[in-house]
């Protein structure tokens, strides 16, 4: 039997107005009270109109409020703040970005994920069920935000599993193109060493879909996190959420500038329609040799003439399983 929600919609929308008011009275409160001086921060995760912001100068975590029109600020975001007393801030500006990444999303345009990161982690794992096309899916995104990029085979304990679906022979496709691969188990202790030292001296985010792992590793490298945790279905082999917004670490509270790592919420599907279908084609690095040579000034590479993509492809200078995932990627895009 399902329960029935016990709250009416005009209840929560007074719920919801009375919590808006509750923050606006918080927000005046703080305009109007005795400030201190500006302070640099770093935003740690985003709460809606409220925000953890990581001091640049103590290490100290506050939670800020944010003013009015300052924007969109993300996780990785430099932004300025001031205290009262209480030692509640409030955020009163953000910092220029030298990286964005960001996705589509259908209620809310262009969403950005992280900012000012220069190393971009993609988990993958036997279980969910490895997807050489949702891994396209990920590069492409990050390549067109030129981020470095590391891909993380977790759960590599799962033997059985990696030889069922033949995960080995897939990344080395990978490995062929130069991106660089961490076998990590968290059961085993396998690549954590490995894993810290790639992510030390660099400001990364941790992004795959939901169950490869991702909390289990900040687990891991935090001890002190403890984030929750979930199982892959037994039924569906799809992992469930359990990050819900991102979050910022630091991998050495000595050193609070570098070693910093972003957890971010899992995803079963990563839409990329806010891409052209060149900057698709310029998401799979094999490829940059060819465009600009094809026939046909607006070539496609699926079926045109004279298309160097696909000569490349018969010639096995491509591998035909990267742009056989490219034609499917276009295709939906074109939905």
């Amino acid at each position: 039997m399902v329960k029935r929600d016990k709250l009416t919609k005009n209840q929560k929308r007074q719920i919801k107005k009375t919590q808006q008011k509750a923050t606006d009275q918080n927000k005046a409160s703080l305009s109007l009270g005795q400030l201190g001086e500006r302070r640099h921060g770093r935003m740690v995760s985003r709460f809606g109109e409220q925000a953890d912001v990581l001091d640049m100068t103590n290490g100290q975590t506050y939670r800020c409020f944010l003013r009015q029109n300052l924007g969109s600020p993300v996780t990785g975001d430099f932004i300025e703040f001031r205290l009262d007393a209480q030692q509640q801030g409030i955020i009163e500006s953000i910092g220029e970005r030298h990286s964005l990444l960001q996705r589509p999303s259908p209620h809310q345009g262009l969403k950005p994920v992280v900012a000012n990161i220069d190393r971009a982690f993609i988990l993958l794992a036997p279980l969910p069920d490895f997807s050489s096309i949702l891994l396209d899916r990920y590069l492409i995104a990050i390549e067109n935000s030129e981020i470095d990029i590391i891909l993380v085979a977790n759960k590599w304990d799962l033997s059985a599993e990696i030889e069922k679906q033949q995960i080995e022979q897939q990344l080395a496709i990978y490995a062929q193109l130069n991106y660089p691969i961490i076998k990590t188990s968290t059961k085993s202790q396998l690549g954590k060493g490995q894993l810290i030292e790639n992510l030390n001296q660099h400001e990364s985010i941790l992004v795959g879909q939901s169950g490869v792992g991702k909390s289990s590793i900040i687990n891991w490298l935090f001890p002190d996190q403890q984030l929750a945790t979930k199982v892959v279905s037994d039924n569906s082999r799809l992992g469930q959420h359990t990050t819900t917004a991102s979050q910022l670490f630091c991998l050495n509270p000595q050193d609070i500038k570098q070693g910093l790592v972003v957890d971010s919420p899992g995803i079963r599907e990563f839409g990329l329609w806010h891409l052209e279908p060149n900057q698709i084609a310029q998401g799979f690095r094999e490829f940059r040799d060819y465009l600009g040579s094809c026939k046909y000034r607006d070539c496609l590479h699926s079926k045109e003439p004279g298309c160097q993509i696909i000569q490349a492809v018969e010639e096995a200078k491509i591998n035909k399983l990267r742009w056989q995932n490219y034609l499917k990627i276009l295709d939906n895009n074109e939905l």
